[in-house]
Order: structure tokens, then C-alpha cells, then sequence
């Protein structure tokens, strides 16, 4: 589907421009989108799904509207420096495209608030709620891409317009253009003299608060409360699973699975997978693996993530020293 959608997208944008020039300008923005896109589904933990697949399709279409405006605001500076007989130098080429491309700003940035604040309802509501998950994913893609496409558009597209357009001026020489950075902008001696410093202060600030909050969150993991949430009897053995809290919870989730024999023994076993899934029409989610061996014989670890809350089926099995077992059961997550 979404090369289809592309493919769709690229014969009515040539159909409406009658250039391929400027049909690749306008598909640019959805590289741009996609940036945005991944990354807000990497932040929230998000699974490539089918609902995340409907979302980077809308999210093409709304780049394809979005860059067409753009394109043509900078065409119709074009034309009108043109007609006015201006457009003789690549500084009369740069006057346009700065023209055209400010006078996009406020239609952009309405374009993305009306996008922004409209989709933002979507991403608070409860996980209870009947489809919340899945408007969720759809709603995730636009939010990100959308944020990413603005900028680089209002940023790269002029940029890009300068140099296709700079072929068809009689004079390129380039000896009349302003400096690129304003030299009210330019920082003086004595700050760039200390930016390296200010860089690497800041880089080990950064290094600091993620490496503190890493050290946290394993210091926090191995507090395991001894609330169990799940009992099973497999064979002779009783399985037990503990996580903090006394339950799963949405997100990731550390989990310690103890085996005890008919007396309360632990009892060592080999090969521990302990998994989590969940069936939805259109999404399928799943979750664990193998369990790590502790310091206590007969008490593994084992890391699950759940990407949303409700029922999920879980599934534990292992090898003894004498048989396998396997067990399925249901388990709720918070």
C-alpha cells in the first residue's frame, strides 16, 4: 500500500505541475515527515502495526498538500520578480525566494496547529478507552511527522528552489551576495573561543543525567516485591511470578519467576522462556523471552513489555532434569 499511495501521490502532483522537477520537490517532504514520524514512535515504544502503517499513509498525503503550497508560493514570487523585470542576479533569485518563502510562515504554522491540536486529544486519551490503542498509533505518525516536515520545509525547500532556478539566470556570478548568517548573528571571538567548552560541558551534563537515570532504573528493577501475580502448577513444580507492584504494568516490566516442588524447595531448571501476547483485529503484540539465571537457585529473571493494558496471554515453559513442561495462562496488565 504505501508504495501504491506514493506512486498515486507522484501522477496527480504531475498531473497538477506538468514538471518532474518540481513533483520530486514536493515528494520531498516525505523523507522530512518521516523523521518526525519514527522518532515520536520511538519515544512512545510504539511497534510497526497496521495502524502505524494507516497513519505514515495519511501523514504522505498531508506532506504532498503541504509542500505544493509551499512550492507554490515560491513560484508565484518567481513569476511576479519576473514580470517586474528582477530577475537578472541570483541576489534578485534570493530576494524571491525569501519573499515566498515568509510568506508561507503563517499558513504553515497554521497548517501544523490545526494538525497538532487536533490530533493531541487523541494521544491523552485513557488506555481503557474502546480503541484508543489503535487511534493512538494512527494518530502518532502525523503528530511527529508533521512537526519535522514544517521545519524542514520552510528551511530546506528554499534552499533547494535556489538551486534549481539559478540555471535559467542570465548572470550567476555571485559576487553581489550578502553573507549566508547576518553578521549581527555571527558570535564573536570570545564565544567562540569558549564554545568547545560549552559543548563538552554540556555533552557530560547530558551523559551524566542519562547515566543516572540508567544506574535508577536497574536499581529500581531488582526491587521485586514477593506479591505474587501468577501461580501456575506445571507437573510436580509450582510456578510463581512476581513483579513490582504485585502485577504488570503497561511498559516494561521485570519479572521473577521462582520453581518449587511439592515441599517449597526451589528447584533448578533449565531453558526458562517466559511470553506475553495479545490477538487484536489488525495488531498483534508480543512480549518476553528467555529468563536470566540469578544468584538463587531456582529464581530467574525475565524482562516482558506490554504495550498496552488489558488481558494478555502468557505462557511460561522450561526443561527439568527429567521432562518438559509448558503452561498458558492469563494474566492482567495494569
Amino acid at each position: 500500500m504505501i508504495p501504491l499511495t506514493l506512486l498515486i501521490i507522484f501522477v496527480l502532483l504531475y498531473m497538477n505541475t506538468k514538471s518532474l522537477v518540481k513533483t520530486a520537490i514536493v515528494l520531498l517532504a516525505v523523507p522530512f515527515s518521516l523523521i518526525g514520524a519514527f522518532w515520536l514512535l520511538y519515544l512512545l515504544g510504539y511497534n510497526m502495526s497496521v495502524a502505524v502503517w494507516v497513519g505514515l499513509i495519511a501523514l504522505a498525503g498531508l506532506d504532498a498538500e503541504t509542500g505544493v503550497v509551499m512550492l507554490l508560493y515560491l513560484d508565484h514570487a518567481w513569476e511576479q520578480f519576473k514580470a517586474k523585470g528582477r530577475m537578472t542576479s541570483i541576489r534578485d533569485l534570493h530576494d524571491a525566494v525569501i519573499e515566498g518563502a515568509v510568506g508561507r510562515v503563517r499558513p504553515k504554522i497554521m497548517t501544523v496547529c490545526a494538525i497538532f491540536f487536533g490530533l493531541l486529544p487523541i494521544m491523552w486519551s485513557p488506555v481503557t478507552q474502546a480503541g484508543a490503542d489503535v487511534m493512538k498509533r494512527v494518530a502518532a505518525p502525523m503528530i511527529g511527522g508533521v512537526v519535522t516536515s514544517a521545519i524542514l520545509e520552510l528551511l530546506i525547500y528554499p534552499v533547494i528552489y535556489v538551486i534549481w532556478r539559478r540555471r535559467e539566470l542570465p548572470d550567476r556570478t555571485e559576487e553581489e551576495l550578502a553573507p549566508i548568517v547576518p553578521p549581527v548573528l555571527v558570535p564573536s571571538h570570545r564565544v567562540r573561543h569558549h564554545l568547545p567548552r560549552i559543548i563538552a560541558t554540556a555533552l557530560i551534563a547530558i551523559g551524566l543525567i542519562y547515566g543516572a537515570s540508567f544506574v535508577w532504573h536497574k536499581a529500581s528493577a531488582r526491587e521485586i516485591t514477593r506479591s505474587p501475580f501468577a501461580t501456575q502448577t506445571v507437573n510436580d513444580l509450582t510456578v510463581t511470578l512476581m513483579a513490582p507492584g504485585g502485577q504488570l504494568r503497561k511498559g516494561d516490566n521485570n519479572v521473577l519467576i521462582e520453581f518449587r516442588d511439592s515441599g517449597g524447595q526451589l528447584v533448578d531448571v533449565r531453558n526458562v522462556n517466559f511470553t506475553i501476547d495479545m490477538n487484536m483485529p489488525g495488531m498483534a503484540m508480543h512480549g518476553g523471552g528467555p529468563a536470566q539465571i540469578t544468584g538463587t537457585g531456582g529464581q530467574y529473571r525475565a524482562k516482558v513489555r506490554a504495550d498496552m493494558a488489558g488481558d494478555w496471554n502468557a505462557k511460561i515453559s522450561f526443561q527439568s532434569s527429567r521432562e518438559q513442561g509448558q503452561q498458558s495462562f492469563s494474566v492482567t496488565v495494569k
